[in-house]
């Protein structure tokens, strides 16, 4: 709700702006040359305008993506959804982590990506509870309101980077 409210705010403004821009100058001579170089200069006013007021709104879009982006951060560095070895069961601790990373994604459009990882000898094993974990997390998710067109999950079994946790999942917010 806050980032609707942010972004209304600032589109009023901009649009606030942009009769300013069309204003004449005091300048009232009546030569040709000086109207076309008027009437350049107001449009190169109104583009700078309608530029800076789309900057604005955008650096406001990404603060707030970026602010919950941090608050689900803050929750997954306190307690980390993580896996039991060969499990996509979620632990006690884990469903009440989930119900703390809704809570930022609540009044709100922010989209996230979900990653999960899981190892074993049996590659296709692994990549099945890679993604029986995510869709475990996107239905906790759900059960706390939050719309499962707004998650990705990117799952992997047994994954070639050396820092990944397989057992522990991540979730950040991602653009568009």
């Amino acid at each position: 709700m806050k980032r609707v409210q942010v972004v209304a705010v600032l589109a009023a403004g901009a649009a606030a702006l942009v009769p300013i821009a069309g204003c004449s100058s005091d300048d009232n001579g009546s030569s040709a040359a000086t109207t076309t170089t008027q009437a350049g200069e107001h449009s190169e006013l109104r583009s700078s305008i309608a530029t800076t007021a789309s900057s604005v709104v955008g650096s406001a879009l990404n603060s707030a993506e970026q602010a919950v982006q941090n608050a689900i951060n803050s929750v997954l560095a306190a307690t980390p959804i993580t896996f039991e070895q060969g499990s996509a069961d979620l632990s006690p601790v884990d469903v009440a982590t989930i119900k703390a990373v809704a809570i930022p994604l609540h009044g709100n459009d922010t989209k996230i990506k979900i990653e999960t990882y899981a190892a074993g000898p049996d590659t296709s094993a692994a990549d099945s509870l890679a993604e029986a974990r995510g869709t475990t997390i996107v239905t906790a998710l759900e059960n706390e309101g939050v719309d499962k067109a707004r998650i990705t999950v990117d799952s992997s079994g047994n994954p070639s980077e050396s820092n990944v946790q397989v057992d522990q999942a991540t979730i950040s917010v991602t653009t568009g």
